[in-house]
């Protein structure tokens, strides 16, 4: 009972990333000589990010005549692992190897677009899964987005029955989130019917750079829409926390507090308040030393903003002293500053962590870990350094999802069995721990 409880429901689940390397080859084996492998540099980019010399139409022809070698270098070739660990750009390449016949296919038309989804969901319903929230993102002129984004949602309802419900959730471009969802209030305006299962969007893919203070209007916008259409009301799911190199781990910790503080429902992985500082600044000569000096400055915003809670929990904050650096920085607001790591500093950035998960509870904000993109994207170590240690232990609301479950060859199930291979919990208590991530879900679960 305790496992379809937690291995039934994903919350974290891109579509594009949900098919497994024998889904590759099969939809691959039609088409995969008439697919521009050059397009949008993926070949160029793929080559020089893993070192190799890729020849996608060899390597699927070699996966069709010779099946058993030629199939395990397709699947090397895909499938992110533990080799690959910690790159996240790494994880992109291999992830475009798959959404370039993604593309492809959606190019095809409507009927080769709703056969790729089909056949993802089909997995889910096959491993267990009864509930799902999916997260695909479309591209081209506003009508053919509009379009491409009704058939997903159309598609994905169509695949629901009393069984197994599927819902999908946008992804914005953090450069630029305000033209898609535009169209996103378009559709649901011309297809009403739409609003039963496109139910949120996702600010995803790379967040170095993008700080969540850049979207404040956006945030401010989206209430007012759903104030006005209560009937179509949209939530905020938000990467943050994930990859987070361009800064200091004050900063990667504030992000997560700031997105939740935004209005984000759920926050997807947050490893920047699980892992422990010392071995955050483990993995990299130097890592989060430095940052911008806008980063710093916004840091020492916050830490006057909550001088008195950090205070409380032993961070020392000299008021004085920030305001005075506060000054002296905001002359050179471009500039990068550079701040070593000490013994005392590290255990206030543990502080810092649990000052923010236990905020983060109070709001009821839920964080979406996945254990095997923790390790591999985000770079995690080893499973004992595993930020799902420090999230269990926390008051956080936390589910267990998958996120790309077909790039790394895994399952929800599987998921769920390796962090009770890695922790000291049992089934019995886990599930208490958690209870049941439909809870979670965007648009509440209505009982049969």
């Amino acid at each position: 009972m305790e496992q379809q409880l937690l291995s039934g429901c994903d919350l974290h689940l891109h579509l594009a990333g949900s098919f497994y390397a024998e889904d590759l080859l099969a939809i691959g084996a039609p088409i995969f000589r008439e697919v521009d492998w050059s397009s949008r540099d993926f070949l160029s980019g793929y080559n020089a990010s893993l070192e190799t010399a890729l020849d996608p139409v060899q390597l699927f022809a070699e996966a069709l005549e010779n099946p058993e070698p030629g199939f395990a270098k397709l699947r090397a070739a895909y499938v992110f692992g533990a080799e690959d660990g910690g790159d996240f750009e790494r994880f992109m390449w291999k992830y475009r190897l798959f959404s370039h016949l993604w593309g492809y296919g959606w190019e095809r038309g409507k009927k080769t677009a709703v056969s790729m989804i089909t056949q993802a969901v089909q997995h889910h319903k096959r491993q267990g899964l009864d509930y799902a929230e999916y997260r695909a993102g479309f591209w081209g002129e506003d009508d053919l987005l509009r379009q491409r984004m009704q058939i997903c949602a159309q598609t994905l309802f169509a695949l629901s029955d009393g069984r197994f419900t599927a819902r999908y959730i946008v992804p914005l471009p953090r450069s630029e989130p305000l033209p898609t969802y535009q169209q996103v209030r378009q559709l649901l305006e011309e297809q009403p019917h739409v609003a039963n299962t496109l139910v949120g969007l996702d600010f995803a893919s790379r967040e170095e750079g993008f700080p969540p203070k850049l979207y404040h209007e956006f945030f401010q916008q989206l209430q007012k829409d759903n104030a006005a259409n209560p009937e179509q009301r949209l939530a905020v799911v938000y990467h943050v926390g994930e990859t987070f190199f361009d800064k200091s781990l004050e900063s990667a910790a504030r992000w997560c507090h700031e997105a939740a503080l935004l209005g984000a429902r759920r926050l997807g992985h947050c490893i920047a308040l699980g892992m422990d500082p010392a071995v955050a600044i483990s993995r990299r000569p130097q890592a989060h030393e430095a940052e911008l000096v806008s980063e710093r400055i916004d840091q020492i915003a916050y830490d006057l903003r909550y001088a008195k809670p950090l205070r409380a929990l032993g961070v020392p904050i000299d008021e004085t002293a920030l305001r005075a650096e506060q000054q002296v920085l905001s002359q050179r607001a471009d500039d990068w500053v550079e701040r070593p790591y000490t013994a005392p500093r590290l255990q206030e950035i543990r502080q810092r962590q649990t000052f923010v998960l236990n905020e983060l509870a109070k709001m009821g904000t839920v964080i979406e870990c996945c254990p095997t993109s923790n390790l591999r994207i985000g770079g995690v170590p080893d499973a004992e350094h595993h930020p799902i240690h420090r999230l269990l232990a926390s008051p956080v609301n936390l589910c267990i999802c998958t996120d790309d479950p077909g790039v790394f060859d895994i399952t929800l199930a599987s998921e769920i069995e390796w962090v009770l291979r890695h922790t000291d919990h049992t089934r019995e208590s886990l599930a208490k721990r958690l209870g049941d991530p439909r809870r979670f879900a965007l648009k509440p679960l209505v009982a049969a």
